[in-house]
């Protein structure tokens, strides 16, 4: 072949190379402007917001390996950052997980703007840490955090959040697990029409999607127990599998029977060792007692007020096994299970007896029939049947009563763990409002523009419980000066507390008492001869207004409640009463009432305000916030009257 041939066949093949790596570099650079085109777009879709998530996914992966369950995930999430004040606002990464797992391979990327692409930053976190915060980032940015989790107990799935404080463009939680294991589900939150569910068959394996597509930021909701309440989120769990050769399922949930059966596994044969030390203390309480409640509120007494409680949550079994009563002993402190194994231990050893429950707070809302699974329980009691009802014990507080039951366990399911094939679910009932009364009496004695006078605040239940608890605390008199000042307080920024005595009851209800001294400048208005006094120095429920008439979910209250208000005038020499407001009252069936009235006693020269209010729920409901502002509003009304007193 000639020379001059070869030359014009490698002129051709150079043309050839060069004109696809042309195309080449023209497909590149196209792929990359609609990369940077789809964020623009997302930006552009959310400019007034500060960030968003643009793509949330959590894989779990469940199979089976040398003939066990194990589970594991893998997470990504993706964000955009759009304005200025995000760069550093919202710049730590989310890294979320469950109890008893760990974390393993975090790696954070940053993707930078720069011409029509991206420049790439990875960083890989070598000590695993559960927080990440992202520096040097501009406008427009993307980071990419991802990371491993391994689940050490599979009765604690990772729950999946959907919502957050920023709108979420896609999320996506994605389960994989074999055909012979069994999932359930639980999907709770303001607005779960937003979820979005499917199920296929792939591999041998089902897989379970959940996805959301632009979902809103989530609105921070006041007067809800916990987030859990209104946050979209996802909690799985398995009901039952089934081992390679095995000849029937293993079940973990589906009914309470199993559930309970699993819960019963923690405590089983705690409490079964002989502890001299104990056995010789429980006689001692015990000693000449006629029946088994007297034995109980003893033993009751004792714990709450020689035990320390401490919390000692841990990720491992600690956090969720109790430690056997004679260990408590010797430590003198411990947690919500230790506190109810001494119970227990010490009940049993008198006689009666005592049983483990597993309880979830008011931060839990879910009952047994939505799920069984751990996340059922935050709390762990000792339970007693006492004249043939469930009376629970809490050793967390030494405040409470024997029959009383801490507030945020109001309507709470309990599961009473008898023994491995019997349970009981009993609710926790909600202490009647007649349980909880504050009752107000207040002296008001004119000096001028100047009130002085006297307070009495008496506590029964909930409030005297709570008030008692929060007193052990302050160990400043600063502190203690400023919780009596709030206790007493009379509307007005002037109420000045000069002294104050405080008679707590240790025995019985364990009530609860504040008097008080005090002192309210340039109180009282003077128009010539007249003398504007509003006795309403209490505007109980003044701010029980609801905002946000589109709000979803309930306004809560952690107590039904009486108040009883009176308050005294003493109505300076020289004057009349020349004019009283009318009586009024007013309320809902079913939310709250008020009924107010006015006397005039010439003899003695007063004038006496009576009121009496009532919360008759623990939650106001969507369809009832109308009524309730409106009655507020009535309210509010009544407390803007005013006595007047005309010189002679």
């Amino acid at each position: 072949m000639s020379n001059v041939r070869i030359h014009i066949q490698w002129q051709q093949k150079a043309a050839s190379l060069l004109m696809i790596a042309l195309m080449l570099s023209g497909a590149a650079q196209a792929q990359l402007s609609l990369k940077r085109q789809k964020y623009e777009s997302i930006a552009a879709r959310y400019a007034n917001e500060h960030s968003v998530y643009t793509n949330l996914h959590h894989k779990l992966l469940i199979k089976e390996e040398q003939g066990q369950l194990s589970a594991s995930s893998t997470v990504e999430n993706e964000q955009l950052f759009i304005s200025d004040k995000s760069l550093s606002m919202y710049n730590s990464a989310l890294i979320y997980g469950a109890g008893f797992s760990y974390f393993t391979d975090i790696e954070a990327t940053k993707f930078i703007p720069e011409g029509n692409d991206y420049k790439v930053l990875k960083n890989r976190d070598k000590n695993n840490s559960l927080s990440y915060e992202y520096n040097g980032l501009t406008k427009k940015s993307i980071t990419r955090t991802t990371y491993s989790i391994e689940h050490e107990e599979l009765r604690f799935l990772p729950w999946y959040y959907t919502s957050f404080e920023l709108p979420v463009v896609h999320s996506e939680l994605e389960i994989v697990a074999p055909k012979f294991v069994k999932m359930g589900f639980v999907v709770k939150g303001d607005d779960t029409s937003l979820i979005k569910r499917s199920v296929e068959e792939k591999d041998g394996n089902i897989v379970y999607r959940f996805t959301a597509d632009n979902v809103p930021a989530e609105k921070d909701y006041d007067g809800v127990p916990n987030e859990r309440y209104y946050k979209l989120h996802v909690i799985p769990y398995i009901i039952s599998y089934r081992r390679t050769g095995a000849k029937k399922d293993s079940l973990m949930a589906g009914n309470t029977d199993v559930h309970s059966m699993y819960q019963y596994r923690l405590v089983k044969g705690l409490n079964l060792k002989t502890d001299s030390l104990l056995n010789a203390k429980t006689a001692e309480l015990t000693r000449n007692t006629y029946s088994d409640r007297e034995k109980v509120k003893r033993i009751y007494d004792w714990v709450q007020n020689t035990f320390r409680y401490e919390s000692l949550y841990t990720t491992n079994l600690e956090g969720i096994v109790p430690n056997p009563a004679d260990t408590v002993c010797k430590r003198m402190y411990g947690d919500c299970k230790d506190m109810s194994s001494i119970l227990m231990a010490m009940c049993t050893k008198a006689g009666v007896n005592a049983y483990f429950v597993d309880i979830g707070t008011d931060n839990k809302p879910y009952t047994h029939e939505e799920m069984q699974s751990g996340y059922l329980y935050d709390h762990m009691i000792c339970a007693v049947k006492l004249d043939g009802e469930w009376v629970f014990l809490d050793g967390t507080t030494n405040v409470l009563p024997l029959g009383a039951n801490r507030v945020d366990l109001q309507g709470k399911e309990a599961l009473i763990m008898i023994d491995d094939k019997n349970h009981k679910v009993v609710k926790v009932p909600e202490a009647p409002a007649s349980q909880n009364v504050i009752t107000n009496n207040t002296v008001m004695n004119i000096s001028y523009n100047d009130v002085t006078g006297t307070t009495y605040q008496h506590y029964t239940g909930y409030t005297a419980w709570s008030a008692a608890e929060v007193l052990a605390y302050k160990n400043r008199k600063e502190e203690k000066d400023e919780f009596v000042r709030k206790m007493a307080m009379r509307g007005n920024p002037n109420f000045v507390v000069t002294s104050y005595d405080i008679n707590a009851s240790k025995s019985g209800n364990k009530d609860l008492s504040i008097s008080t001294n005090y002192k309210m400048n340039n109180y009282v208005q003077r128009v010539k001869k007249d003398v504007f006094v509003n006795m309403n120095v209490n505007t109980t429920f003044a701010d029980n207004q609801v905002n946000d008439l589109n709000r979803k979910i309930p306004v809560y209250h952690e107590y039904k409640r009486i108040i009883k208000q009176t308050v005294t005038l003493n109505v300076p020499k020289g004057h009349r009463v020349t004019y009283l407001p009318k009586p009024a009252k007013g309320g809902v069936d079913g939310l709250w009432s008020y009924n107010i009235s006015y006397k005039a006693d010439t003899k003695n020269n007063t004038v006496t305000l009576t009121k009496e209010l009532e919360l008759k729920t623990t939650n106001i409901k969507p369809e009832q916030f109308a009524a309730n502002n409106k009655l507020v509003d009535e309210l509010n009304q009544q407390y803007k009257e005013t006595v007047v007193l005309t010189a002679k």
